[in-house]
């Protein structure tokens, strides 16, 4: 999200990005610890690691990247008005 869109935003408007944001992270971060939890225990298990689910981990740790600059940019704007 451009700086200039946050501008044009209420201070509450923001708060409430704010927490979605925040709860889509703890989403990701819960389906991370999840995926994780499967791949690790296929692998103590002598088990064959199913590539796709490890593929679909590294795709969900970057989605989880990809948002934390927007949260960064969201908090600045909330304490640049405070």
């Amino acid at each position: 999200m451009g700086k200039e869109n946050l501008e044009n935003l209420s201070k509450e408007e923001l708060l409430k990005k704010e927490k979605d944001t925040k709860t889509f992270m703890g989403l990701f971060v819960g389906l991370i610890i999840g995926l994780l939890f499967f791949n690790i225990r296929d692998y103590l298990g002598g088990k064959e690691v199913d590539g796709p689910i490890s593929i679909i981990t590294l795709c969900t740790m970057g989605g989880l990247a990809s948002l934390y600059p927007g949260l960064k940019s969201i908090q600045s704007e909330i304490k640049r008005r405070s």
